[in-house]
């Protein structure tokens, strides 16, 4: 209760501040502007929802056993598998289809809805089928609360798939705060009354309910402070030729999305089916972190997308340059949070699950943490590739890397366990950047990516140094963090004009203060 009080509080106070010093978004907004503010407040709310996930996960790893804690782990895995199928690649044709024919907004969201509920009708079956062929299939089996849980999370599927196509909306028109606000609401709500099931006895089953409650929260809220993006819905019948048309599009954005889902998870599938759901349990305290700091590069390139994709349409080299900002931005953040999780992963297992999970899960962390230096930049190359018409050639792409992912993980942990796994991820993470990066080549110039990091790289071998020299410490790692920020900015990582644009996305105040003090470094110099 005290956590959620403060949590509240803290809220309150961020959203006084944003819309007092930084502002919402509006019509004579610059681009640049836009897309900071759409991709930074949702980072933000979304990084202070995760620790209210967090908080709340303690609790949940300490009064769950380790074998239900694996099991719920599972059971969210096979959810989001379904929930890919039942999106079938919506969220991003709305998005796109929106923000260049806003005035048929109203009409994409109805007939995209209406294929969702025929989608969400079509998977029930699908679902069961597959819970019989896993209880049949010599792995371990699931628990009856464990087959419970999933069947409550099917339920809540089609509420959280409207709820996305009216996220898409907001995103559309370039006004991502509002849902990101909306969906901390939802994210107190989940943890109040998780916490209230668990101590009332009812398990993962409680837990499962609780979110079909978030989701139909989530959605009524969302439809009615967007009601003005939808409109007047001039045809109630559905469109079959609109269907069609969304059909032969999101296909390869369904494939793609399941492709990079299973390419992220399929680790968590064949750990409970070879290691059983112990093992899922250590792996998955080091697993929530990274889903924690990967909405980075998932909010940040979905704000970014309604840009690109214009600019893919219009201007090719200003979606180069777009692409290389991305990369430089993302790529400089991702090394000092990989020494950071490294240093700190023992304390942070231990505050989230607790002695038992030691040291398997710090391992796991540890390992997989140095995910991110290719995996943020594959989720820009992506969003980048989608927007030039591509999406059918990144779908070989997460094929091929699928493949290696599934193969490797078959192959090594069996003898490796969870450690296989998460070095698996980071090798996977390379095998689908290389086909990235040459389907890029064929479409866009001057995208050299060695050109993009290798002052970060530079920058990152002087934080190690200060760390090898200074230990292994908290007070360490923040003075070795100091000299990366250093020595990356004595490397100009960032041009003239990549410069002025960061500068214009800040508020006011902060240019002209940002402005003095680059005049005042540039006569020193």
């Amino acid at each position: 209760v005290s956590s959620i009080s403060v949590a509240l509080i803290l809220f309150l106070v961020g959203a006084w501040f944003w819309r007092v010093y930084i502002g919402l978004n509006t019509v004579e907004s610059s681009g640049l502007a836009k897309v900071a503010r759409n991709s930074l407040a949702p980072i933000n709310l979304n990084l202070f929802n995760r620790g209210i996930d967090f908080v709340f996960a303690i609790v949940m790893y300490r009064l769950l056993l380790p074998m239900e804690v694996g099991i719920y782990n599972f059971a969210v895995v096979l959810f989001v598998a379904f929930d890919i199928f039942t999106n079938f690649g919506l969220d991003l044709f709305l998005i796109r289809e929106a923000s260049q024919r806003g005035k048929r907004a109203g009409h994409y969201f109805y007939n995209t809805s209406l294929f969702r509920l025929v989608l969400s009708a079509a998977g029930a079956p699908l679902l069961a089928g597959v819970l019989l062929v896993w209880q049949g299939s010599g792995a371990e089996a699931i628990s009856g609360d464990g087959l419970i849980a999933i069947g409550l999370l099917y339920i809540g599927l089609f509420p959280a798939g409207l709820s996305k196509g009216m996220t898409s909306l907001f995103y559309a028109n370039e006004q991502a705060e509002k849902p990101a606000a909306i969906a901390t609401i939802t994210t107190m709500n989940k943890a109040v009354f998780g916490v209230i099931v668990l101590l009332l006895g009812y398990g993962i089953v409680g837990l499962a309910a609780v979110s079909i409650f978030n989701n139909l929260l989530t959605l009524l809220v969302l439809l009615w402070t967007g009601r003005r993006f939808i409109g007047r819905i001039s045809r109630r019948a559905p469109d079959v030729k609109l269907m069609r048309e969304m059909v032969a599009e999101s296909f390869p954005l369904m494939l793609n999305h399941f492709l990079a889902t299973i390419f992220f998870q399929v680790d968590i599938l064949i750990l409970q089916a070879l290691k059983g759901a112990g093992t899922v349990a250590q792996y998955s305290t080091g697993y929530k972190w990274l889903l924690a700091i990967n909405i980075v590069p998932a909010f940040f390139t979905q704000a970014l997308f309604p840009v690109m994709s214009r600019q893919a349409k219009d201007d090719l080299p200003a979606l180069s340059r777009s692409l290389r900002f991305g990369i430089k931005l993302l790529f400089a953040l991702t090394l000092p949070l990989a020494v950071a999780f490294t240093v700190l992963a023992q304390p942070l297992t231990l505050i989230l699950g607790g002695e038992r999970y030691l040291p398997d899960g710090a391992i796991a962390l540890q390992l997989m943490i140095w995910s991110i230096p290719i995996g943020w930049m594959n989720s820009l190359l992506q969003y980048a590739l989608i927007g030039l018409g591509l999406q059918r050639m990144i779908t070989r792409a997460f094929v091929l890397a699928v493949a290696f992912n599934v193969a490797a993980n078959f192959m090594f942990i069996p003898q490796y366990g969870l450690r296989a796994a998460a070095l698996a991820t980071i090798a996977s993470e390379l095998a689908l950047f290389l086909p990235f990066i040459h389907l890029l080549r064929g479409k866009l110039d001057e995208v050299r990516v060695w050109r993009l990091v290798w002052r970060p790289i530079a920058a990152l071998c002087a934080m190690l140094l200060a760390l090898a020299g200074l230990g292994q410490s908290l007070l360490a790692l923040l003075a070795s963090g100091a000299v990366y920020i250093s020595v990356l900015l004595l490397l100009r990582p960032l041009d003239a004009a990549e410069r002025d644009a960061l500068l214009g996305a800040l508020p006011e105040s902060l240019q002209r203060q940002a402005a003095v003090q680059w005049v005042a470094g540039a006569g020193q110099g």
